[in-house]
C-alpha cells in the first residue's frame, strides 16, 4: 500500500514537470522567434520604402519631340538600307515575288523556236535572263525533254506574261520514232474469244478428262472428280450416277444429262464370297458397316449362293440392293 502511494506522488509530479516544459521556451527559441518577427516587419515595410528610394522621371514636352524625330530618323535609313539590300541582292530573290526583277536589260525578240534546241544567246534573245537560259540547257543536257509547248510553263523563273507571249511561237520537232509511232495505222485490238468445243456426246464409262470438258458447265475441277468417282465405283451402270458426283450442281447435271451415253460393258464386279473387309469398304456405296455386315454374315452362314441372298441382311433394303446389286457377284 505504502509503496503504491509512493508510485502515486512520482507521477503526478512528472506530469506537473511536462505540463511546464510545454508552455515554456528556451533562450534559444526566444531568440528565433524575434528574428523571425523582425524580418516579417521589414518585409511590410518594404512597399513603403520604395517611393523615397526611387524617383519616376517624367519627359519633358521638348524631350518628347526630340524622341520622335530620332525614331523617324531612324525609320528612314532603314528603308533606305532596305532599298539598297533589296537592289544589292535582287538575284537572291524569289521569282514570282520579284518578276520586274527577271527583265533584262535587251529588249524581247519573239520568233520561232524549237525549246528542246533553242541556243543560251536564242532565249535571251526572247527575253529570259541568262541565269534561267542557263538552267534550261542543264535541264536539257540531262535528259530533259520539252514534249508540248504548255510544258515551258514549267520553267521555274519564267514570268507568266512572257510565257503567255512565247507560247504561240513553240515549234516542237518530232522525233523519228515518235513521228513514225503516231502516224503508222495500227489495226484496231481485236479481243479473241475462244468458244468451247462442244461434242455430240460422251460415255461416261470410256470418256476421259477432255470428253469431259467439251461438255457445257464442266471445268477441270468437275472433270476430275466425275472420272475419280466412277473409278472408285467401279464403273457407271446409270447416267444417274453422275450426278451423284460430289460439288456437282444439279442444274449442270441436267444440261449435260442429254449428251451422256453408256457403254453395255463397263461395271467392274466384286466377289462377296472372296472379298475382305478391306476390298469391300473402299467402295462408295458400301463403305465400312455394311462391308463388315456382309463379312459376319458370310462367317456365320456360309458362301453366298446368290446375290439375292444379302437381303436377308435387316439393314439392306431394295433401295439399298438395288444400288450395290450390279457391283456384287457370287463367283
Amino acid at each position: 500500500m505504502y509503496f503504491i502511494n509512493y508510485f502515486s506522488i512520482i507521477r503526478s509530479v512528472m506530469l506537473k514537470k511536462d505540463k511546464y516544459n510545454y508552455l515554456s521556451f528556451t533562450r534559444k527559441e526566444r531568440s528565433g522567434i524575434m528574428i523571425i518577427l523582425t524580418v516579417i516587419l521589414i518585409f511590410l515595410f518594404i512597399p513603403f520604402l520604395f517611393p523615397l528610394i526611387y524617383k519616376e522621371e517624367s519627359f519633358t514636352t521638348s524631350e518628347y519631340s526630340s524622341a520622335i524625330d530620332s525614331l523617324k530618323i531612324l525609320k528612314g535609313n532603314g528603308e533606305r538600307n532596305f532599298s539598297k539590300y533589296q537592289s544589292d541582292e535582287k538575284e537572291y530573290s524569289d521569282y514570282a515575288s520579284s518578276a520586274a526583277s527577271d527583265v533584262p536589260n535587251t529588249p524581247a525578240e519573239l520568233f520561232y523556236f524549237d525549246p528542246n534546241t533553242l541556243s543560251v544567246q536564242g532565249w535571251v534573245r526572247l527575253g529570259v535572263r541568262e541565269k534561267t537560259a542557263n538552267t534550261i540547257q542543264r535541264y536539257i543536257s540531262k535528259g530533259g525533254k520539252f514534249r508540248q509547248p504548255d510544258d515551258i510553263k514549267k520553267i521555274w523563273g519564267l514570268r507568266p506574261d512572257l510565257v503567255e507571249r512565247m507560247l504561240p511561237y513553240v515549234r516542237i520537232a518530232q522525233t523519228t520514232a515518235t513521228a513514225d509511232f503516231e502516224n503508222k495505222n495500227y489495226p484496231p485490238y481485236e479481243k479473241k474469244t475462244y468458244e468451247k468445243k462442244i461434242i455430240s456426246s460422251v460415255d461416261i464409262n470410256e470418256g476421259d478428262s477432255l470428253a469431259y470438258l467439251s461438255l457445257p458447265g464442266i471445268g477441270p475441277s468437275f472433270a476430275r472428280r466425275i472420272i475419280n468417282f466412277r473409278n472408285k465405283l467401279g464403273g457407271f451402270y446409270s447416267i444417274n450416277q453422275v450426278g451423284e458426283t460430289f460439288g456437282l450442281p444439279d442444274s449442270t447435271f441436267q444440261k449435260i444429262k442429254p449428251l451422256l451415253v453408256i457403254s453395255a460393258e463397263g461395271v467392274r464386279t466384286i466377289n462377296i464370297n472372296t472379298a475382305t473387309l478391306d476390298e469391300l469398304k473402299v467402295h462408295p456405296y458400301i463403305r465400312y458397316q455394311l462391308a463388315n455386315l456382309l463379312v459376319q454374315y458370310r462367317t456365320q452362314h456360309g458362301p453366298y449362293t446368290s446375290i439375292n441372298d444379302i437381303k436377308k441382311i435387316m439393314v439392306i433394303d431394295a433401295e439399298l440392293y438395288n444400288k450395290i446389286s450390279p457391283y456384287l457377284v457370287t463367283e
